[in-house]
């Protein structure tokens, strides 16, 4: 599936098991916690106007982090695609229970930069929602070499 120009995996197993408002309802397992922070992540990036209220709150988990991302959004406008986005292409799950997880994605930049970012997810509503830090506690890419430790992800699998 792609969304604004930036291929996102989906599953029949794992998710999301529905597509509107937005892409919501993954799997209680491992599996279904990386589609959506994958997704999440996109979403995020990406809901116009009409949309960005419904990815809060269908895909956010409550607290300060997530009302810190719908204020500051609700400054912005954002519509069409993405001209060179950047490519999933790697995760590991490095924390995994019924209730919580903790992803870390590895990401390669237009330029051909390996990043790699932690993306806490929580389990709520028989769906995983994204657990945004605050401002103030977000943490930033980190630099990776290779994707040594990740599992390699491509964007056509699970089409």
């Amino acid at each position: 599936m792609s969304v604004a120009g930036i291929a996102t995996p989906m599953s029949d197993n794992d998710g999301p098991a529905q597509t509107t408002p937005v892409p919501h309802g993954y799997s209680p397992s491992p599996q279904g916690a990386v589609l959506a922070a994958i997704n999440g992540q996109v979403q995020m990036a990406t809901a116009n106007d009409e949309l960005w209220t419904e990815v809060s709150q269908y895909l956010l988990a409550p607290g300060p982090g997530r009302d810190q991302w719908a204020q500051a959004r609700s400054l912005v406008t954002v519509d069409g695609e993405v001209t060179d986005p950047a490519k999933f292409v790697g995760f590991k799950i490095t924390d995994f229970s019924d209730s919580s997880a903790l992803v870390v994605l590895a990401t390669e930049l237009p330029d051909g930069q390996l990043v790699a970012y932690p993306v806490q997810l929580e389990r709520l509503s028989d769906t995983w929602r994204l657990v945004l830090p605050t401002q103030d506690t977000a943490v930033d890419f980190t630099e990776i070499d290779s994707l040594t430790g990740f599992t390699e992800f491509s964007a056509d699998q699970g089409e």
